[in-house]
C-alpha cells in the first residue's frame, strides 16, 4: 500500500525535495558560522561592505507611533580638505562630465559649519540600500554631501510599531495616505533637527517621487523645509501595465485584489526565492517578469549590474498600498485612498475622492524621466504641477535604469549636480546661478 503523500511523489519531486533541503542546510550552516566568527572579523568585513563610508543607523518614530529605521552617511568616500582625495573627486567628476565648481568643500558649509543635506528615497517594493548598490563609485549619489538614505514603513529597516505587532492586519492597513501624511515629515523633521540645516534637497525615485508630490501638496510647512526637489522617473499617474489581462485585474474592483492577496503584506514567498535561486537565475527571472509587465527590456543595465542589484530589488510593502496604485491607475487621478470606491457598494455612488492638490506646491522642482518609461506619463504630470525649474527627458531610459543604468553618470549627475550647487546652500543662499544655456 502506498505511503500517504510520500507514495504520491515521483523521482524529480524527490530531487526537487533534497536539492531545497540541502540548500536550507546550508543556509542553517553559513549562520552558525557567522554567529561564531569573532568580533574583530565581523568588523572587518562590515568594513568592507560598507565601501570606504561612515554609516549611521538613525530611528524615526512618526506621530501614529511606526517606527522607521533611515541611514545616514555624513560624508563621503574622499574628503576635499586631502590633496589627494580633492584629486580623486576630480577625477570622478571629469568622468561624469559634472563642473568642478560643484564639489562642495568646508566653504560651501554654512557660518555654522552645517554641511548641505539631501535626502535620497527609494521606490515602490523597496529600501535603501538601492542607493549603494552601483559597482562604479561614478554612479554611485552619495558623494560630498550629508546625505540620509530613507525607508518606507513596512519595509526590512522599519518593520516596528509601538502599539501593533507584524503579524497584525492592523499593521498593514496604510496606503500612500500615510507615507505622505507621517512618513516624509517626520523623517524631514528628524533629520533637520539632527544637522541643524534650515532645509534638505529630496531626490526621489519612482514611489519615492510620488510620496514627495503628495506630502508637498497638502503640507504647506514642509515646502520651506526642502530647498530642492528632484524627481527621478515619477510615476503619479501610470497608464496601466503591458499586459493586457494583468491590467485588466488591477483595474478591477480592491475587494478581487485584497481576495487573491489578502490584506497584510504583498508576495512575502518572493524573499523565499530570492534565497533559493542562483543569481543568474533570479535575475532572469525578474527581467522576464518586468518585461512581461512593463515592457522593459533591460538593456540599459549591465548582467554584472543586475545580478548586484536585483537581490535588493524586491521588499515587504503592504497590499493596500498596491491597491492604491491600482486605484490611482483605473480613475488616471493622482488621488488619495478610496475607502469608498464607487463601484464596492451603492452607498459609494457619488461620493467624492480628494486629489492631491500637487499645483500647490511652492518648492522647487525638477523632473528626470525616460523616454521608454511605460509608467511615466510626462504631459499629464507636468499639467498638474507648477512650472518645474528644471524638466529633461533621457530618451533610451527606462524605469529602473535612474539607479541602475550604466551611463546614468553622464545622463543624470551633470544636471542634477549643477541643481545642487544652486538650490542646496545651508544659508538658504540663492546668489550662485547657473548660466542660461545650463537650464
Amino acid at each position: 500500500m502506498p505511503v500517504p503523500i510520500i507514495g504520491r511523489l515521483n523521482f524529480r519531486d524527490y530531487q526537487a525535495l533534497v536539492i531545497g533541503l540541502i540548500l536550507l542546510f546550508l543556509e542553517a550552516l553559513l549562520r552558525v558560522i557567522t554567529h561564531c566568527l569573532p568580533t574583530f572579523a565581523l568588523e572587518f568585513f562590515k568594513g568592507q561592505s560598507q565601501k570606504g563610508y561612515t554609516v549611521e543607523e538613525h530611528i524615526v518614530r512618526t506621530q501614529d507611533h511606526c517606527i522607521l529605521g533611515i541611514h545616514r552617511l555624513p560624508e563621503g568616500k574622499y574628503s576635499t580638505n586631502d590633496a589627494d582625495s580633492k584629486s580623486r573627486i576630480e577625477s570622478i567628476f571629469n568622468r561624469c562630465g559634472i563642473s568642478h565648481s560643484a564639489i562642495r568643500n568646508e566653504q560651501a558649509y554654512s557660518s555654522k559649519g552645517i554641511k548641505p543635506v539631501v535626502l535620497l528615497y527609494h521606490g515602490l517594493m523597496m529600501c535603501s540600500e538601492i542607493w549603494m548598490c552601483n559597482l562604479d563609485e561614478e554612479r554611485r549619489l552619495a558623494c560630498l554631501y550629508d546625505v540620509w538614505l530613507g525607508n518606507a514603513r513596512g519595509n526590512k529597516y522599519s518593520m516596528k510599531h509601538s502599539k501593533l505587532k507584524p503579524n497584525s492586519r492592523k499593521f498593514w492597513d496604510y496606503s500612500m495616505d500615510e507615507f505622505a501624511l507621517y512618513d516624509l515629515p517626520d523623517t524631514i523633521d528628524y533629520i533637520l533637527e539632527t544637522t541643524g540645516a534650515p532645509s534638505l534637497t529630496y531626490i526621489g525615485f519612482s514611489q519615492g517621487a510620488a510620496q514627495a508630490f503628495a506630502a508637498l501638496s497638502i503640507n504647506p510647512k514642509l515646502n520651506k523645509k526642502v530647498n530642492l526637489f528632484v524627481a527621478l522617473a515619477p510615476a503619479t499617474s501610470p497608464k496601466g501595465l503591458q499586459n493586457p489581462i494583468v491590467d485588466a485585474f488591477i483595474k478591477a474592483s480592491p475587494n478581487i485584489v485584497y481576495l487573491f492577496f489578502g490584506r497584510k503584506a504583498f508576495l512575502t514567498m518572493t524573499m523565499f526565492w530570492q534565497r533559493v535561486l542562483s543569481p543568474p537565475i533570479f535575475t532572469k527571472l525578474l527581467d522576464t517578469c518586468m518585461n512581461f509587465l512593463f515592457g522593459w527590456s533591460g538593456k540599459n543595465m549591465t548582467e554584472e549590474q543586475k545580478a548586484a542589484s536585483y537581490y535588493h530589488l524586491y521588499n515587504f510593502t503592504s497590499v493596500k498600498s498596491l491597491v492604491h496604485w491600482f486605484q490611482i491607475i483605473r480613475a488616471n487621478s493622482f488621488q488619495m485612498y478610496d475607502e469608498l470606491p464607487p463601484y464596492s457598494s451603492p452607498t459609494a455612488i457619488g461620493h467624492y475622492c480628494h486629489r492631491f492638490p500637487t499645483e500647490q506646491i511652492q518648492t522647487p522642482i525638477s523632473v528626470f524621466y525616460g523616454g521608454s518609461d511605460s509608467l511615466v506619463k510626462i504631459e499629464v504630470l507636468l499639467k498638474q504641477l507648477p512650472k518645474p525649474v528644471f524638466v529633461k527627458e533621457v530618451p533610451p531610459y527606462e524605469h529602473l535604469d535612474f539607479i541602475w543604468g550604466y551611463d546614468v553618470h553622464k545622463h543624470v549627475f551633470p544636471e542634477l549636480f549643477n541643481l545642487l550647487r544652486k538650490y542646496n546652500t545651508c544659508d538658504n543662499e540663492t546668489d550662485m546661478k547657473l548660466s542660461d544655456h545650463e537650464y
